[in-house]
């Protein structure tokens, strides 16, 4: 029963997240009533809910029922510097939610459970429901604000002269790279209506000249003339054919203009083996529901995945993050 309660904590998690009732709350304990008075929610199901995060470690009660911010829940703030309150509603949001409710389909067929509700990948979904896009965006936004220092902790990128990211959203990646690598140029590229908000984000504002924004497919091209491509949390999304399409293309570049020292870099979890609880096997199973053959790899599997493609595997490095940076050559 404990195990099969996971979605209570996960909703009440979503639900604190979209009224906002953490940021009325700081590390001095506070009654459920004034709290849901400054929040504008319900005193006695605020009262509820806090007293079962509490139970599970994200908040911290007192004996006489008051309720006070830890280090975990204070993460559903807005304002924090390492916010999870975006990745909270989007986890929440109804895409997701809807389709683990058809988790028989994909473990079935092994398609995923988007489709089988609402006919379409979950991409489509964001095309045509834009505020779940957008919750999206904003969700990988912030998990990449948590994790990029960790990255630079542990990369080097100097050797590069020109950097693609591909699949870049706004360019968090890219800006933080380039901040640390004043020789190197950008190249952020994404789908059209990604890369037409990318410059009012902001994120270049201290070096424009050293930015250049393009729009496409990663399945039909990636930016030419590049001797270092990145991408993040891109290749999970996608099944051993397309993830082949798309570091085929960066092969070809990397070997007509750098076939030297041309390096592709992923930011993606690692499947250990171990049997531990480790997060890439949680969100392995995130991606069997929510994406059309996406999923997370072991080290043989990538160094697999990156053989078919005309690269090989050069190193794996673990860094303070779920993720890892994985680098790949030319075979």
């Amino acid at each position: 029963m404990q195990a099969l309660f996971g979605k209570i904590v996960t909703a009440a998690l979503g639900g604190m997240a979209r009224t906002g009732a953490a940021d009325h709350m700081s590390l001095e304990p506070d009654s459920p009533p004034a709290i849901a008075a400054r929040a504008g929610v319900n005193a006695d199901a605020l009262s509820r809910v806090l007293r079962l995060l509490a139970s599970v470690g994200i908040f911290t009660q007192t004996e006489d029922g008051r309720y006070a911010l830890n280090p975990v829940s204070a993460l559903l703030q807005r304002s924090h510097p390492e916010s999870m309150r975006d990745v909270a509603i989007m986890m929440t949001d109804p895409w997701t939610m809807n389709a683990y409710s058809r988790f028989d389909h994909s473990l079935a067929t092994g398609g995923d459970a988007v489709t089988a509700v609402y006919g379409k990948h979950a991409f489509d979904v964001f095309h045509d429901d834009p505020a779940q896009g957008e919750n999206f965006a904003r969700a990988m936004t912030g998990f990449t604000t948590t994790l990029i220092p960790a990255v630079m902790e542990v990369a080097d990128f100097s050797p590069f002269r020109k950097m693609a990211d591909v699949g870049g959203s706004h360019g968090v990646v890219l800006s933080k790279i380039l901040a640390a690598n004043p020789a190197l140029h950008g190249v952020l590229f994404d789908l059209p209506e990604v890369i037409r908000n990318a410059p009012a984000a902001g994120q270049f504002a201290a070096f424009p000249d050293r930015i250049t924004y393009e729009s496409g497919s990663f399945f039909e091209r990636v930016p030419e003339g590049c001797d270092a491509y990145i991408m993040k949390h891109i290749v999970h999304d996608w099944d051993d054919e397309r993830c082949r399409t798309i570091l085929s293309l960066m092969r070809d570049q990397l070997a007509a203009h750098a076939p030297d020292h041309g390096r592709v870099f992923l930011i993606e979890m690692v499947v250990p083996p171990v049997p531990d609880p480790v997060p890439a096997k949680f969100l392995d199973i995130e991606m069997l529901v929510c994406t059309v053959g996406g999923r997370e790899r072991s080290p043989a599997e990538f160094a697999a995945l990156f053989a078919s493609a005309g690269l090989q595997l050069a190193g794996i490095k673990q860094i303070q993050s779920p993720v890892c940076l994985i680098e790949a050559s030319l075979a």
